[in-house]
């Protein structure tokens, strides 16, 4: 039987109008001080508020799939500083996530593997992510990344420094008028590959490739069902703020070609098959990219839903 995934995709405002002294207030009650510390150090105040957004979404969202609550998550960072449940709450819960922001979104990507607790060894955990199982210590290669197209980028300076020769070629053949596009396109496909590794600049991003020649965008409905409520914001605050709110439908292209620079002969790229990598588009200005190392045959079902900020609480 065909084993498969889920990726849930959650599209989150980080409008500052949003935030209050009463919603800042509780989400802040949900940090430890590390993460206060952190948000805290940001010389804008912008900063420093979407900072908190940020944290309280993300522990919101999470707490949909666990008996959990905001304040009681625990993070663990990579090598690189790429964050992660702890392994007593991954183990129990079997959560993955990765997060991005860019201008006046956030996106949260989470998939939720259904832990084995009969597993050998205990030093492993094995999940099982629908039928398939696989071994892992922190499940599989994941990332995610949201993107805002910016005429004021100097795409060529960029291209050529840090693109590979086949994304560079296959961009500067395109009509002038298209060449931001899809440098941005790019951008955040590979973005999503090396949030994937976990390995940070230490990743060329010269060192693998996408191809996208043949984008195929089909639509992805949006759903805009609340979260579970944990606390209760004044009715008052919510009717005196607006969101932006998604489109319907958001556009995906999936089956998008990775490639990686071969080892042994550093002009040639391999197609890496285990590799399953989407390119979204919000509307014209936001782009968002998904990269899952889960196998070929895998099927991914991909789900979007936009947060409205007051549902957190």
């Amino acid at each position: 039987m065909q084993s498969s995934t889920t990726i849930q995709l959650f599209y989150c405002s980080l409008n500052t109008d949003l935030l209050d002294d009463c919603s800042a207030s509780i989400v802040r009650s949900w940090l430890p001080e590390n993460e206060l510390t952190k948000v805290d150090r940001f010389i804008q105040q912008s900063a420093r508020e979407q900072g908190l957004m940020v944290r309280g979404y993300l522990r919101a969202v999470l707490s949909q799939f666990a008996d959990i609550t905001p304040q009681q998550w625990q993070f663990e960072y990579g090598e690189k500083g790429k964050p992660r449940l702890s392994a007593a709450q991954y183990k129990q819960t079997g959560i993955q996530f990765n997060v991005s922001h860019s201008g006046e979104w956030l996106l949260i990507g989470v998939i939720q593997n259904t832990i084995d607790s009969n597993a050998a060894d205990s030093n492993t955990i094995v999940f099982k992510s629908a039928d398939s199982v696989i071994a892992e210590e922190f499940g599989v290669d994941f990332g995610v990344d949201i993107e805002r197209r910016r005429n004021s980028t100097n795409i060529h300076a960029i291209l050529h420094h840090y693109f590979s020769s086949p994304e560079e070629s296959a961009l500067l053949a395109l009509p002038e008028n298209q060449q931001r596009e899809r440098f941005f396109d790019l951008w955040s496909l590979k973005e999503s590959y090396i949030k994937a590794k976990g390995l940070g600049l230490a990743l060329s991003l010269k060192s693998f490739a996408f191809d996208l020649k043949n984008l195929q965008f089909c639509p992805l409905p949006v759903s805009h069902e609340p979260l579970s409520v944990t606390h209760k914001v004044p009715d008052a605050h919510m009717a005196s703020s607006t969101y932006k709110l998604l489109n319907k439908e958001l556009l995906l292209s999936d089956s998008i070609p990775l490639s990686l620079l071969c080892e042994t002969d550093t002009k040639q790229y391999v197609t890496a098959s285990n590799w399953q990598c989407y390119l979204g588009r919000i509307d014209q200005t936001y782009r968002f990219a998904i990269s899952v190392d889960c196998g070929a045959e895998n099927k991914v079902v991909v789900k979007a839903k936009q947060v409205n900020f007051f549902d957190i609480f």
